[in-house]
């Protein structure tokens, strides 16, 4: 499975202000995926669905998450070059009540599981699996018990990969938080700061580093 879009309830002038190349049309790509920007919605905010190829195309949702599936690979949107130094989507944030259920899903889909982890970088218990999507990397994180609620999954955040996390810091300021130790051993990650106001949370890392780099 591809991601190739992404819809967002946030207004394009929201994104170009944070230092995102955006269409006259309200389209923003970073890396190979579309960011659809389409603006406040009356019951929903967010990332509110995603377009998908390399799947079944009588799919609707994937655990909740609504889905629209391409029938065939369209031709790839050229990369745009951000002010800001986002490269491409580090990963996809997808947060479920109940992960394995979620992970279930994402099995039935044709996705792998990757990796797991039972802390976060605060120390707190959590359940997070990892799967590629074609180059897209989704982060599946949930409480580490399911939750009674039976709440359906949900795209919920998305951090981009920097060349230079600190040249971010300096172009965005006191948008973005000083970047800290992520997760990732030798890596920084920083977050575009609540106040601005996006309806999704934004945050950015350093590259990935080799293992004997660090």
């Amino acid at each position: 499975m591809d991601v190739l879009w992404l819809e967002i309830t946030d207004e394009p002038q929201l994104w170009r202000s944070l230092g995102f190349t955006v269409s006259d049309d309200g389209v923003c790509v970073v890396g190979d995926v579309e960011h659809r920007l389409i603006g406040p919605l009356p019951d929903r905010r967010g990332i509110v669905r995603w377009g998908v190829s390399g799947v079944d195309d009588t799919i609707t949702d994937i655990d909740g998450i609504e889905t629209v599936v391409e029938s065939a690979s369209p031709e790839r949107p050229p990369a745009a070059t951000h002010p800001n130094g986002a490269d491409c989507i580090d990963h996809l944030v997808v947060l479920s009540s109940s992960t394995p259920r979620t992970a279930t899903a994402f099995e039935g889909v044709g996705l792998e599981r990757r990796g797991h982890i039972t802390q976060n970088h605060a120390g707190d218990a959590v359940d997070m699996t990892f799967f590629w999507a074609g180059d897209t990397l989704i982060e599946l994180a949930g409480p580490p018990e399911p939750s009674p609620d039976e709440e359906l999954a949900r795209l919920r955040g998305i951090a981009y990969t920097s060349g230079d996390i600190d040249a971010s810091k300096e172009f965005l300021g006191d948008q973005l938080t000083t970047p800290k130790d992520a997760v990732q051993k030798g890596r920084k990650i920083a977050a575009i700061r609540r106040e601005v106001g996006s309806t999704v949370p934004i945050a950015f890392m350093s590259p990935h580093v080799r293992s004997e780099d660090v």
